[in-house]
């Protein structure tokens, strides 16, 4: 066997290993946020399994998703009085770095956004959004146990209604 042939061989063997330990690997059992962290737009990075103990409303996002747009403002002006509740609001961009900067640059949001990129439907399907679609909101208590999951743009009377129950 050629040495080209046996780089060859063994790059192959290392991308089928590293997908299948990244493919295939347990998630943490229990609270369905832990193993996730992301990016901030800002740089810094987000620890989802941290919020456990904490009531979240999770919004996975993108910038070209029209119904995504029109209700961030609304998710914005609900957040003081999420804060207030001791719930936290998290942003999850479906989308690329740099379009949602240029994205928050125009439309900012006092919420948390983190970047999860196509990455972050992984974790959209181990919530329950099976079709992959967006807007998706899931509304988590402090166990992890879900309160709501809701597929297309989100009214906020519907997340105030789920978290008063």
């Amino acid at each position: 066997m050629s040495n080209k042939t046996l780089v060859s061989v063994l790059s192959g063997l290392l991308a089928l290993a590293i997908g299948l330990y990244f493919g295939l690997r347990p998630k943490a059992e229990g609270y369905p946020l832990a193993g996730y962290t992301f990016q901030t737009p800002q740089g810094a990075s987000l620890d989802l399994g941290a919020l456990q103990g904490k009531t979240v409303v999770i919004n996975f996002w993108a910038t070209w998703c029209p119904p995504c747009v029109e209700e961030m403002p609304e998710l914005d002006a609900l957040y003081p009085q999420l804060q207030a509740q001791q719930v936290e609001l998290i942003g999850i961009a479906i989308d690329s770095p740099s379009n949602v900067a240029q994205f928050l640059e125009k439309t900012p949001v006092s919420y948390p956004i983190v970047l999860a990129g196509m990455g972050g439907t992984e974790l959209g399907k181990a919530l329950g959004n099976t079709q992959g679609g967006l807007p998706f909101t899931v509304i988590l208590d402090e166990n992890g146990n879900q309160i709501l999951k809701e597929a297309g743009r989100i009214h906020m009377n519907t997340i105030t209604d789920a978290l008063a129950r």
